[in-house]
This record gives structure tokens, C-alpha cells and sequence, in this order.
């Protein structure tokens, strides 16, 4: 029985692993089409913080991602873009050098 309790375990944690890497590969793909939007050149992007807060009334996992972009090829900004799951929240973009 014990074995079972752990197979589970370890199905739930290689679960959970790939989910992130969905979001990871989310994150990325729609970090580059904001900056392609944004007319910015888009640099990297890693994974932040995650937070479990409300959000209408809901209780929803956040993850936030730090997306480096530079507007004129020279200089470097940090954004905060924002998921909850593979759903779009926000981008937040400092001011910057155009």
C-alpha cells in the first residue's frame, strides 16, 4: 500500500512539473508577441514569484515572469508580465528610452 501512496506522489510531482514548463513556454510565447506588439526587442524572460491570492471573489495560483526588453538596442528594462495558469493577466512595462 505503500508503494501505491507513493507512485501517486510521484505522478502528482511529475504532473506539477510539466504543467510549469507549460506555463514556462506560455510565458515566453506571449512575452515575445507583446514585445513584438510594443515595437521592443524582446531578450528573456524567468520566472518570478507565484502567489495565491483572490481574484473576483476566487482563490487563483499567479505566477509572475520578468521579461527583459530593450527599446533602442543599447539599454536594458525589466516588465513584469503576469499569468494565472496559462491565462494572460497583465504587462506591465517601465518607462523606458524610445
Amino acid at each position: 500500500m505503500d508503494f501505491v501512496w507513493l507512485l501517486l506522489l510521484g505522478m502528482a510531482f511529475v504532473y506539477a512539473f510539466l504543467l510549469q514548463r507549460k506555463q514556462d513556454e506560455t510565458a515566453i510565447k506571449l512575452a515575445k508577441h507583446l514585445c513584438k506588439q510594443q515595437e521592443l526587442q524582446f531578450l528573456e524572460c524567468a520566472r518570478g514569484t507565484h502567489q495565491f491570492s483572490k481574484l473576483d471573489n476566487r482563490w487563483r495560483w499567479f505566477t509572475s515572469y520578468q521579461v527583459d526588453f530593450s527599446s533602442d538596442g543599447e539599454s536594458r528594462y525589466q516588465a513584469e508580465l503576469r499569468l494565472s495558469g496559462l491565462r494572460y493577466l497583465s504587462f506591465q512595462l517601465p518607462p523606458y528610452r524610445i
